[in-house]
């Protein structure tokens, strides 16, 4: 596109000319529809700054390949057809140099160390002198690959870990406390467990993260300004929010019913849904509305009635509650996978910080039953306990009140 005041080219997705600072046509636009990214495909929420696929900055030139290394030898073309190479003799292996020898092998970076992901590495050896009978030589390209810093799987600079969902670039998912994986298989109760044997651990919320609360009493209220542990600057909370209670050598939590509830997180496997039932992925509160009713019957004369197309096959309608209650968005999706993220997802929640990319799926089956699992997510995704009911906790579970965030631990000794 050319600018109108100056004829400067600009990129479409820019609100303003970068020659100029006039405004440009389609600013305002992508200002309503958001942004998809030209290197990555990536659909962006309206006002993001950089690519959450990518991290590339929004608006800025079209990304071009990089300069070729100075030095580099260029790719030699493929081969049409495999060719035989002729065996050369075994030659005897040269004795390791001492260390700081300038024989010693040196594994160094191509050109910059600023190189983009990708650049082969090249191993080189140094004649130690104009005599020396050591032929330089040199190993086939290393590609690097770079590793999530959470769960060590192989992903790529820049993107978010496909195993995890940690962002591995500067912007994206924020884990809320290191807490280590959970277990696959835990005990369903505690060996003898007795009050002082427990403690909980606060991840996130309005108090200090990291602060431990010891279970000590038979019976624990906790709230925003009733019980032995108190949230005051947490207005999600109710005055008498929850109970843990040990009993019968185990711990359970009670909800005292508050209107915010008490949110578990998901340990591992699916759980069935059911049409209200509510869940929490990063900040984002979601209603499970149920399968999309049948159309209404046409009246008589067969008109049909306007509306949007009807998705094919079996949907469900997924509801986000804003804070106070009220419904935000709902988003009817077809099955049978129906997932749940920031980016590039069924259902997109946007910029969210303790959000993955991809976050939690519903899956639906024939019949229309829906299961909910995480996908691996930092932060996991916490379901909804009935009020007024009690749940019998293990160690390492996570339970979601208001905004505070607390992990089960058991006491040693």
């Amino acid at each position: 596109m050319k600018c109108k005041s100056c004829g400067a080219e600009y990129e479409v997705s820019l609100s303003r000319c970068p020659a100029c600072d006039a405004e440009v046509e389609f600013g305002r636009l992508t200002g309503i529809l958001g942004v998809v990214c030209r290197r990555c495909d990536v659909y962006n929420e309206p006002g993001t700054k950089v690519c959450v696929g990518c991290g590339q900055p929004l608006g800025g030139p079209t990304p071009q390949p990089p300069p070729p290394v100075q030095g580099a030898a260029p790719a030699a073309p493929a081969d049409p057809a495999p060719r035989v190479q002729p065996v050369a003799p075994a030659a005897p292996a040269p004795r390791p140099a001492p260390q700081g020898s300038p024989s010693a092998p040196a594994v160094t970076r191509a050109g910059s160390p600023n190189l983009p992901p990708g650049q082969p590495v090249v191993r080189s050896f140094q004649r130690a002198s104009p005599g020396a009978t050591v032929a330089a030589r040199r190993s086939p390209p290393v590609a690097l690959v770079a590793r999530c810093p959470r769960c060590g799987a192989p992903a790529s600079v820049g993107t978010f870990c496909p195993s995890c969902g940690q962002a591995l670039g500067s912007r994206g998912t924020q884990v809320m406390a290191p807490v280590g994986a959970l277990p696959d298989a835990v005990p369903t109760t505690y060996a003898k467990l007795a009050p002082g044997r427990a403690r909980l651990v606060l991840e996130r919320g309005a108090g200090k993260e990291g602060a431990v609360f010891r279970l000590d009493a038979e019976v624990t209220e906790v709230g925003r300004s009733r019980g032995a542990i108190v949230f005051p600057d947490d207005p999600t909370l109710a005055a008498h929010h929850a109970s843990f209670v040990f009993r019968n050598g185990s711990l359970h939590l009670r909800d005292e019913g508050a209107p915010g509830g008490i949110h578990l997180r998901l340990r591992g496997l699916s759980i069935p849904l059911k049409p209200g039932d509510h869940l929490v992925t990063g900040d984002h509160l979601l209603r499970y509305a149920g399968p999309l009713p049948p159309a209404a019957p046409p009246p008589p004369d067969g008109t049909r009635r306007l509306g949007a197309p009807r998705p094919g096959g079996p949907a469900i309608v997924l509801e986000e509650i804003l804070e106070g209650g009220v419904t935000g968005r709902v988003f009817v999706r077809p099955g049978p996978s129906v997932t749940v993220g920031r980016a590039g997802c069924a259902v997109n929640l946007g910029d969210d910080p303790y959000l993955s990319q991809a976050h939690a799926e519903l899956v639906v089956d024939a019949a229309g039953g829906v299961r909910l699992r995480d996908l691996g997510s930092s932060n996991g995704t916490f379901v909804r306990l009935p009020s007024r009911t009690e749940r019998e906790l293990r160690d390492a579970d996570v339970v979601r009140m208001g905004r505070e965030v607390l992990r089960v631990a058991v006491v040693d000794g």
